[in-house]
């Protein structure tokens, strides 16, 4: 008992520093009105595969008759490569709780982004959160494995064989309609 007690600790504190060994990235999140030229910065995000802080935020200044807001942000390797995803300009107003979410691909990089707005919370607040802004890692999981079907058969030629012709009702339940007029037969035969 005092074992398991002890690996469990032991694997905990290995988890616990391998993840606080991992390198902390960043990442600039833009706020750009479909009317605007450019983005405007609206955080900076450090992330690793399980954890994201806020770093900053700011709330973007956005024109009163502007009613989508692209959300997103530029990859490391190219400063012309965007990604990210439209949004209500409506959902950036101050007093909304926001969630950003930091979608990451198998090697612990940022590959896309996500966005949310809600009415202020009731309850208390928690999470990594600044300014109405909470960010969440999502990393990559695996999809469903498919299923296949049965392997195709050839026959001797090489050709597919053909499908057998469905069977009617009597071909498939012969035996179980004789079973009954045997019944039927002996049970007639011992009333007399």
């Amino acid at each position: 008992m005092h074992i398991s007690t002890a690996c469990s600790l032991v694997l905990a504190f290995v988890s616990a520093l391998a993840t606080a060994l991992q390198p902390e990235r960043t990442v600039d999140i833009f706020a750009w009105p479909l009317s605007a030229a450019k983005p405007q910065a609206l955080s900076k995000i450090g992330y690793n595969s399980t954890t994201a802080t806020v770093k900053t935020y700011k709330t973007p200044l956005i024109p009163a008759d502007e009613q989508i807001v692209r959300i997103g942000f530029f990859h490391s390797d190219s400063s012309t490569t965007w990604s990210g995803i439209a949004t209500s300009a409506s959902n950036l107003a101050e007093g909304k709780d926001k969630k950003l979410q930091i979608l990451l691909n198998t090697e612990g990089l940022i590959y896309h982004v996500g966005f949310a707005a809600y009415d202020p919370a009731v309850v208390g607040r928690s999470g990594a959160r600044k300014d109405g802004l909470s960010v969440e890692v999502v990393p990559m999981r695996a999809g469903p494995a498919v299923h296949m079907n049965k392997p195709v058969v050839l026959d001797a030629e090489g050709k597919l064989a053909d499908k057998e012709p469905e069977k009617t009702f009597l071909q498939k339940y012969w035996w179980a309609i004789g079973i009954f007029l045997v019944l039927q037969l002996v049970m007639a035969g011992s009333k007399e």
